[in-house]
């Protein structure tokens, strides 16, 4: 069966539960996250198959992340294992807006040697969503390593930048736009949200960045715009798809929902190309999903179930 690969982070996150912001706040929970690690839980939720690759802590937050993600049924095989889990202190204002401080750990130290590389195939895809690995390092010579993998055997290829100014600064900038745009040139799908498509394109419009990112070579892309929809360009078609209208609690892994569930539907089609209806489907199905995380605090805790999803759907239609 085929399955969807996501590599990079696998972290703690340290929620600001009383939305008070990183600043003020005083009560926070620990979640477990990580953007692609978030992917995978979502596609898995979804009733797909997928794989976490990355350097697992062996403290005791790794010791959980690890049995967490066995019971979400996440293919581990292709981890390892070492060091000290990062942690990401997330803020959360009274919108349920978010704000990031990183503790950094191992997860920079995810190694290509580490890989057994046979097991990814062509009929895979393989999925490029960390916050932290175009951040100098082994895991970003990893992701490069993986990238001229995945074009070699084929495999679909998504990308998803995650960037966050509190990770990013002004300096290491410009080589992190450059480095997205080396992805979105291999992507098949490319997902982001408005501020990245902006940054990372250079343009001063939503219409006139996803131009560009198709002439970088992307195939298909989705730029999430929060409470107003996904502006969806996938070919001759460019159209803003609706989102589910709910009380905002926290929008922590959202987008990552997003992205896995629009996976898993990929991967239960068994297929490579879509209609424009197809792809329209495809994004009001992820678009539920990520509304539904944004009902409760975390990111991998809050992503609802296949049932719940196909609820809020069929109430939607009613």
């Amino acid at each position: 069966m085929s399955k969807v690969y996501c590599v990079g982070e696998l972290l703690i996150d340290m929620v600001g539960v009383d939305h008070k912001g990183l600043k003020n706040g005083v009560q926070f929970e620990k979640k477990a996250g990580g953007a692609p690690a978030n992917v995978a839980a979502a596609i898995t939720r979804m009733g797909e198959e997928a794989a976490f690759m990355g350097q697992i802590g062996t403290d005791y937050f790794g010791q959980f992340l690890k049995e967490m993600l066995d019971q979400l049924k996440v293919d581990t095989s292709l981890c390892a294992f070492g060091g000290n889990t990062t942690i990401a202190l997330v803020g959360i204002d009274e919108r349920g807006e978010r704000n990031f401080n990183f503790l950094r750990g191992c997860d920079g130290d995810y190694s290509f040697n580490a890989i057994d590389a046979s097991k990814l195939h062509q009929e895979d895809i393989l999925h490029f969503g960390s916050a932290t690995a175009l951040l100098e390092g082994e895991l970003k010579k990893t992701y490069y390593a993986l990238l001229d993998l995945a074009k070699q055997r084929q495999m679909f290829i998504s990308f998803d930048p995650n960037y966050r100014d509190s990770l990013i600064s002004k300096r290491q900038l410009p080589q992190f736009i450059q480095d997205c745009r080396t992805f979105i040139a291999s992507a098949d799908f490319v997902k982001m949200s408005d501020e990245e498509a902006l940054i990372i394109t250079g343009k001063t419009d939503l219409e006139s960045a996803v131009q560009m990112i198709h002439a970088l070579g992307a195939k298909t892309a989705a730029v999430t715009l929060g409470a107003k929809g996904t502006y969806l360009s996938s070919g001759n078609t460019q159209q803003i798809v609706a989102s589910q209208a709910i009380e905002q609690v926290d929008s922590t892994g959202a987008g990552d929902a997003f992205v896995g569930a629009l996976l898993s539907r990929i991967l239960h089609a068994n297929k490579r190309d879509f209609s424009a209806e197809e792809w329209l489907e495809m994004v009001r199905f992820a678009n539920c999903v990520g509304a539904l995380t944004c009902m409760k605090h975390g990111a991998i805790d809050a992503i609802p179930s296949l049932d719940e999803v196909m609820e809020k759907l069929n109430e939607s239609l009613k």
